[in-house]
């Protein structure tokens, strides 16, 4: 009989601990999905459980964070960061608090291969407000990976469920979307981020309390008739994000036959500002390529020895029509071309993605000219192996933190 771990976290119940905190140990060949500080955090350790979803054409998204880290503590919680879009342009975001994280998963004590379940969830008691209803976002993963399904019922604010399923379960490819080493898993020293589930399709059903000139209710869908595509995330260090990166950029999205899914970073001046990244790229639902090393132009060239990512911003030009979108801080790029290289199969693909919509803007310094932000985007890619341009879209994030 398979055993059962539990991690509860109760962010009043002394769950924040003086360093340095235990990590467990990575698995090879697992999601990872169980918490890897299961019994408390510190000040820079996080944890995270990442779900989006959109529509084939972009109109419609919505994705949804779920953290452990200290920075809901003034909260009086865990937070969850929300953000929808819809075909008007209308859009919804919140970051949510919760005073309890709760995670349950089947399998032995650092495997967990087994159903995991995760509930993000309001005090309730005698600790709760008086009438107040008991708020949730919880998840459950399938055992083999074949479906995630995450549930909100937050009155006042959404309710509904968003459902992704991998592509790759119905191929018998499931286990190519987990890192087979741990250096496989490593964004950075001791940073891990995975993407568990490879390709995925969405459906989304969710009902969201928009507070305009009279409060109402709106609606969210993403169907079958609008070809849902998904993505999901799973990372955790024991570092703080300003230790180790000023900048960040994350897409998942689906060309053609293609789909891509990447986070690059770059350094803090502790790594000398250089490159880092997690990248995967898929044909037709089999990965091609599965990089951790990325180049840069200040790198020397020489033989590639292993699956490497390229990431450049494009930057407006004054003589070109379609420029795409600029964020609203300081990093003015709009947009992104990555560039994949495999040198086991020998192919080289480029994908080029523009910011077709904006999507969530928030600062990360004091305003003014040189200040700086994160900012969320609908994405419109073009690209493929030469000679190829499938056409396609994905969502995207970027983040710009201040140097001091």
């Amino acid at each position: 009989m398979a055993s059962t771990s539990i991690s509860t976290l109760d962010i009043r119940d002394s769950c924040v601990i003086a360093e340095p905190v235990l990590v467990d140990p990575f698995v090879a060949g697992s999601a990872n999905l169980f918490p890897k500080m299961p019994s408390g955090i510190t000040d820079g350790s996080w944890e995270l459980w990442e779900f989006e979803a959109f529509s084939n054409d972009g109109d419609t998204a919505v994705g949804v964070s779920l953290y452990r880290d200290v920075r809901g503590l003034d909260q009086d919680g865990f937070h969850a960061e929300l953000n929808a879009i819809w075909p008007d342009g209308s859009k919804w975001g919140e970051t949510l608090y919760f005073a309890k994280s709760i995670i349950t998963a089947e399998g032995s004590v650092y495997s967990h291969e087994g159903r995991v379940d995760g509930v993000w969830k309001s005090r309730n008691g005698p600790d709760a407000h008086e009438g107040e209803t008991t708020r949730t976002i919880s998840f459950t993963i399938s055992p083999d990976l074949s479906s995630a399904i995450v549930r909100f019922f937050v009155p006042g604010f959404v309710s509904g469920t968003m459902t992704l399923h991998s592509i790759l379960s119905l191929t018998n490819n499931q286990k190519t979307s987990l890192p087979a080493t741990e250096e496989a898993a490593l964004l950075y020293p001791s940073v891990y981020y995975t993407f568990p589930m490879g390709p995925e399709t969405a459906t989304v059903d969710l009902t969201f309390t928009v507070r305009a000139d009279s409060e109402g209710e709106r609606k969210l869908y993403i169907g079958a008739e609008n070809d849902g595509h998904g993505g999901m995330v799973r990372g955790w260090s024991p570092h703080a994000w300003p230790q180790f990166m000023t900048e960040a950029y994350y897409t998942v999205a689906h060309i053609g036959p293609y789909m891509l899914q990447l986070i690059r970073i770059v350094g803090s001046a502790a790594a000398s500002h250089k490159p880092f990244a997690v990248a995967r790229l898929y044909r037709d639902h089999n990965l091609v390529c599965a990089a951790n090393s990325v180049l840069d132009d200040t790198a020397a060239e020489g033989p590639a020895v292993e699956d490497t990512v390229r990431v450049k911003k494009i930057l407006p030009e004054s003589n070109e029509q379609a420029t795409g979108l600029a964020g609203a801080f300081r990093d003015k790029n709009v947009g992104y071309i990555i560039e994949f290289s495999s040198t086991q199969r020998q192919c080289h693909w480029q994908f080029e993605g523009r910011h077709k919509r904006a999507w969530w803007s928030e600062p990360t310094s004091a305003p003014g000219p040189d200040g700086t932000g994160k900012s969320g985007w609908v994405e419109a890619f073009v690209g493929g192996s030469p000679g190829e341009k499938f056409n396609g879209t994905g969502v995207g994030g970027q983040l710009q933190i201040p140097v001091h």
